[in-house]
Formats: structure tokens, sequence, C-alpha cells
């Protein structure tokens, strides 16, 4: 009896001591993607945190710089209202900026510990989008990657 409780103290203490963790990897992956679009110029930031290999939280930074300046505003108007309704979801953050003349940043934060579905589903309606990382809960780093950002340059 004595020999397995010695066997299995020190198999325990290998187990630790080598750091193998179970769940997986924790961490935080930064993503970019820069490019134009109707003559318009956007950089395009992802700040994926993920724990046990699952992501809990999102921050989509866009900032769009406008061939035409006459967009801004209407932009940021529209955004703004956008952003009130979707702000009462739990887990959702969502403002809109004018940085400049000429340039509009959004960010939209996600928390998905917090994130209610069916909330979401309601205030987006038929535009509701499935497959978009605004709904990606209970996903893992590997998938939200493959699903999310290809076409992003990530470290």
């Amino acid at each position: 009896m004595k020999k397995y409780v010695i066997g299995s103290m020190i198999g325990l203490i290998v187990l630790f001591a080598s750091g193998c963790e179970s769940d997986g990897s924790s961490g935080t992956l930064s993503c970019t993607k820069n490019y134009s679009e109707d003559g318009n110029q956007i950089t395009d930031t992802m700040l994926v945190t993920y724990e046990n290999n699952t992501v809990t939280s999102v921050e989509n930074t866009n900032v769009t710089e406008y061939a035409d300046a006459s967009m801004v505003d209407m932009t940021v108007s529209f955004g703004q209202l956008f952003a009130t309704s979707l702000n009462e979801v739990d887990g959702f953050n969502v403002s809109y900026s004018k940085e400049n003349d000429n340039t509009v940043k959004y960010t939209m934060s996600v928390n998905y510990d917090e994130l209610n579905i069916d909330a979401l589903k309601e205030k987006f309606g038929n535009d509701f989008d499935e497959d978009s990382f605004y709904s990606s809960k209970n996903i893992s780093i590997d998938d939200f990657k493959a699903e999310n950002l290809s076409d992003y340059t990530c470290n």
C-alpha cells in the first residue's frame, strides 16, 4: 500500500513539474488587416483573448479613412444609433467616433462569458450572422483563426 501511495505522489509531482496543461493554452492574439475598398483605406484589428484554447473575448477595431469626407458624419451618426442599440445586449460594447475630417473609428468588443446570443439575434434580426466572430461563443482559438482571421496578419 505504501508503495502505491509513494508511486502516486511521484506521478503527481512529475505531472505538475512538467507544466502540462490538460486544458490547453491561454493568451492574447493580435491580428491586423489593411485593405482598400471603394477608394477608402481600412485598417481592421482583432485582439482575441483565449483561455484553455477557448476564445473568451474579442475586440475588433476598424479605422476607415474615407476618400469622400462627406461620408464621415453620416457614417458616425448611423454608427452611433447602431451602437446604442447593440450596447443593450449583455457582453457587447460598440462605439463609433470621428477621428478627423475623413476618418471614422469603430470598436466592437464581445465578452463571450457574458454574451446573450438570443438578445443579440433579436437586435440584429435578419442581419444576424451565425458564423460571424461576434456570435462565436464556445469556439476554440484554432477554429476562430480559421473562420475569422485567414486574411489577417497575426502575432
